[in-house]
């Protein structure tokens, strides 16, 4: 089991990202890479996978469903690092989420 805990980049939902000019996602993009390069060098060898993403937020949580996103960006952010060799069925099985209030906005990844 690997735990990552990471301050949120930027609190995001699909509902409001696909309305963003393209300049402004790959700023968005840009920055959910970015926050996992400390862990670049962890490596998973053991698949498949189970991810859980364990959201808190300073204000209001974002709905469950609308963490996927984040969820997404930060997955194939261990992909570009190499801490997952692929995001496919073969190397993760599951995706677990959780959204609720917190003292900051960040996110914990367990990966069993």
């Amino acid at each position: 089991m690997m735990k990552i805990k990471i301050p949120l980049p930027q609190k995001i939902s699909i509902n409001t990202f696909v309305n963003y000019h393209w300049a402004k996602r790959g700023k968005i993009i840009a920055l959910y890479h970015n926050a996992l390069v400390e862990s670049r060098n962890k490596r998973i060898t053991r698949f498949p996978v189970e991810l859980t993403y364990r959201f808190t937020y300073k204000k209001k949580p974002l709905d469950t469903d609308n963490t996927a996103f984040s969820a997404k960006l930060l997955t194939d952010s261990m992909v570009l690092y190499g801490i997952l060799p692929n995001d496919s069925p073969q190397f993760v099985s599951a995706l677990h989420l959780y959204s609720k209030k917190g003292a900051r906005d960040e996110v914990e990844i367990e990966i069993v």
